[in-house]
């Protein structure tokens, strides 16, 4: 595995730690803030696709099925951004929330099996 391609997948990760953060900070209804973090997620997905997907790095065949993996759950998290800005109800806020919070998890454990560590 290349030095770019860590480099970059390492990129992507820190992206998402920032997004996850400030989602983990905002456990009450606030559709307002959500289309921040659509914004931003629409950020690291335009990175994901243009930076680590359609490039000519080389990639080994366990890396290419984890970068499908992660491209799913990041179009997973799009929805679950969508489907919480259209939360009113503190209880469904409170499910949509949690699911995106357990959709960084699982993308965080694919980016450990991407890097080795």
């Amino acid at each position: 595995m290349s030095q770019e391609y860590l480099v970059l997948i390492h990129n992507l990760q820190a992206q998402l730690a920032v997004l996850q953060g400030a989602i983990a900070s905002q456990p009450k209804t606030s559709p307002e803030i959500v289309k921040d973090w659509q914004r931003s997620h629409s950020e690291i997905q335009s990175f994901f696709q243009s930076q680590i997907i359609n490039t000519d790095l080389e990639v080994t065949p366990q890396n290419l099925s984890l970068q499908v993996e992660i491209d799913k759950q990041l179009k997973m998290l799009g929805v679950d951004l969508a489907m919480l800005q259209t939360s009113r109800n503190p209880t469904t806020w409170q499910k949509r929330h949690q699911q995106a919070s357990d959709r960084f998890v699982l993308l965080n454990r694919y980016f450990q099996m991407s890097t080795g560590v």
